[in-house]
């Protein structure tokens, strides 16, 4: 007969004793969902994202891996033998990073050709995910304003326009990057970058001939280039969710855009 409390409680009563999950394979599911937001968060697109988990399978020692890829949420599951681990993770907000990016598909090729263990995959994920920016602030402000001071000289703007539209997307950038810092609320900063962008473009009205292009191009350091584009393949790709949140999102930049702009205008009484 058993004693109580012993391990044969469970075997006397005919109730099944649960398997224990093997915890090696929570860590490697830990893993693919560091691999996948970091692809996330910083640029990828939706099929992008799926096709990498899907790639790290073998090398991981699992026999299935599940997943569905939104565009701020991964929902994995992972499977070995009769063991089965599910996680759902919510991808941050961060911007489009190349070089992050890049650094991770390099090393999951790495991996996959066998060439790094998943401890040292998991260490240099951290790692890419720990590096600053790869320009420091004052060189991003200043190729921000240049660049949309370039568009302002395609434009046809004026070397005065072409000046003060660099000061005013340089100032921009600066705000936005400010507002970032203390996580003020995405559309919020999409709108205030858009108000100082276009107030300090308005200058131009005194002292340019082409203030149009001016006022213009100020703003263009806001439009959601990679966001579109992955929006038109997500959909295109079929992961509608993904494309459809990523469209969404871009409009609503877009208005934040219109309504800066708009506000601006009415207030110099300018019309474009």
């Amino acid at each position: 007969m058993a004693l109580p409390g012993s391990d044969n409680d469970a075997l006397t009563m005919n109730v099944p004793v649960p398997r224990s999950e093997p915890a090696s394979l929570s860590a490697m599911v830990d893993v693919l969902v560091q691999a996948g937001s970091l692809l996330l968060q910083h640029g990828a697109d939706a099929g992008r994202v799926e096709a990498s988990l899907q790639q790290m399978e073998q090398g991981l020692g699992i026999d299935r891996i599940d997943a569905v890829v939104m565009s701020k949420t991964i929902l994995l599951t992972a499977t070995r033998q009769d063991a089965h681990h599910t996680r759902i993770a919510r991808v941050p907000m961060v911007g489009v990073n190349m070089n992050a990016l890049s650094d991770v598909e390099q090393l999951l090729g790495r991996f996959q050709q066998g060439q790094v263990t998943p401890e040292q995959l998991r260490q240099a994920l951290q790692h890419i995910a720990a590096l600053p920016h790869h320009y420091p602030r004052d060189v991003h402000v200043a190729a921000t304003g240049m660049a949309c001071a370039a568009f302002c000289q395609l434009f046809g703007g004026d070397w005065a326009a072409l000046i003060i539209t660099g000061v005013a997307s340089a100032a921009a950038a600066w705000v936005r990057m400010e507002l970032n810092r203390r996580r003020m609320n995405y559309f919020m900063v999409v709108l205030l970058t858009a108000l100082v962008a276009s107030l300090v473009a308005g200058s131009a009205l005194w002292l340019s001939q082409t203030p149009q292009s001016a006022l213009t191009a100020a703003v263009l350091l806001l439009v959601p280039g990679v966001p579109l584009i992955n929006a038109s393949i997500d959909l295109l790709r079929g992961y509608i969710s993904a494309g459809l949140a990523r469209a969404a999102t871009s409009l609503m930049v877009f208005l934040g855009i219109a309504l800066g702009l708009g506000v601006v205008l009415r207030l110099l009484e300018v019309r474009l």
